[in-house]
């Protein structure tokens, strides 16, 4: 039986492509899934606006929705955040997830509610032709309770996301 499980493991990750980091590409939007997605056009060089947004320590200087943060920014490293969602701040653990370094960085829950509801944010930046950024910062729920996760949180989650668009524009553009 031992054997059995072994091999199993072994061909599960060569095929879920072992060099690659197998587990931590993001998720597209399935059937069940609810999509946050806020963007700005920030008159910045990508490059800070980048940095600031994987400056885990920084984000207590500027950002109103995640007012603590601490951790790596590889694919695989946690993240701990305090998060505020209304009038309630929150602890929460994520793990980040395969990027572009400087156009594109995610995470995806790692707490105990990702038992229930998949959480995935991706901020991407893209150069304009103008030389401005347009940054999406986008939220994915996945799964069965996604549909209640939007109902009890949606409203906190979608204006937390605003006021961070807003707060990255100010600080990148001083």
């Amino acid at each position: 039986m031992i054997t059995l499980l072994a091999a199993g493991l072994v061909l599960a990750v060569l095929a879920s492509g072992a060099g690659s980091n197998p587990g931590l590409d993001p998720r597209e939007p399935g059937e069940h899934s609810v999509v946050y997605r806020v963007d700005t056009v920030i008159s910045a060089p990508q490059e800070r606006i980048y940095a600031l947004i994987t400056d885990f320590p920084g984000y207590a200087r500027w950002n109103p929705w995640v007012t603590k943060a601490a951790g790596g920014t590889s694919p695989g490293d946690e993240v701990k955040v305090d998060v505020i969602l209304g009038s309630h701040t929150m602890a929460a653990k994520h793990t980040v997830l395969n990027g572009v370094p400087g156009q594109r960085f995610c995470w995806k829950d790692a707490g105990w509610n990702a038992w229930f509801v998949y959480g995935q944010r991706c901020r991407t930046l893209t150069s304009q032709p103008d030389g401005t950024v347009l940054v999406s910062n986008e939220l994915l729920i996945d799964g069965v309770f996604s549909g209640g996760a939007d109902f009890m949180m949606g409203k906190a989650m979608r204006d937390g996301m605003q006021a961070e668009n807003a707060a990255l524009k100010q600080v990148a553009e001083s």
